[in-house]
């Protein structure tokens, strides 16, 4: 318990960011008679062409100080996140991430596309608030196959490549209570194809 406390720390020192200092400035006079509304993680879907990657990001949330996006990282770092959730703030740990000028509104659905390099990846949406960013909606890692590395696998047997103790229905649980914040302050830099 104190580990995951001194990790979600260490996480919201690192990425609180201008980010979400200017947002929540610009959002301020908005923020202070809302009332707060029940977050609900993005509808995502992906496809894949080749060694390209396309996420569709909904935000289905009425919110207007929502936004929301989604980010891919190879699928045996799982159990690193589940172990570390700072991991998420290591270069290179994600192999992309919504930009933090694109993120999706309330509303609204936007699609990305990306090049990666050959193998299975884990893609999972997320949502902040302005209203309370110490609580994101994160959804289930969608586990997807990219470029020529398993063929035609069947995408149920792409489990078998992951340890057996690794429970992604509770990824939500693993993350830092303050991903918003996270998520807001990565650099955009990071949204570049990974080499």
């Amino acid at each position: 318990m104190n580990m995951q406390l001194r990790n979600r720390k260490t996480l919201g020192h690192a990425f609180g960011g201008a980010a979400i200092v200017a947002a929540a400035a610009l959002a301020a006079p908005a923020l202070a008679s809302a009332e707060p509304v029940e977050l609900a993680s993005p509808t995502v879907t992906t496809g894949v062409d080749g060694n390209t990657l396309s996420v569709t990001v909904a935000n289905t949330n009425e919110d207007p100080t929502t936004s929301c996006g989604a980010f891919a990282l190879d699928a045996t770092k799982l159990p690193a996140l589940q172990a570390d959730p700072s991991k998420i703030t290591e270069p290179g740990f994600l192999a992309w991430q919504t930009d933090v000028a694109e993120r999706v509104g309330a509303g609204a659905e936007d699609t990305f596309t990306t090049d990666l390099q050959d193998g299975v990846y884990a893609v999972v949406g997320e949502c902040i608030s302005l209203t309370n960013p110490e609580l994101p909606a994160v959804g289930d890692p969608q586990i997807v196959p990219v470029g020529g590395l398993l063929g035609s696998v069947d995408l149920g047997s792409l489990q078998g490549l992951l340890p057996a103790d690794l429970d992604l229905g509770s990824l939500q649980d693993l993350l830092p209570a303050d991903l918003g914040d996270l998520l807001a302050g990565l650099p955009l830099g990071s949204t570049a194809p990974a080499q």
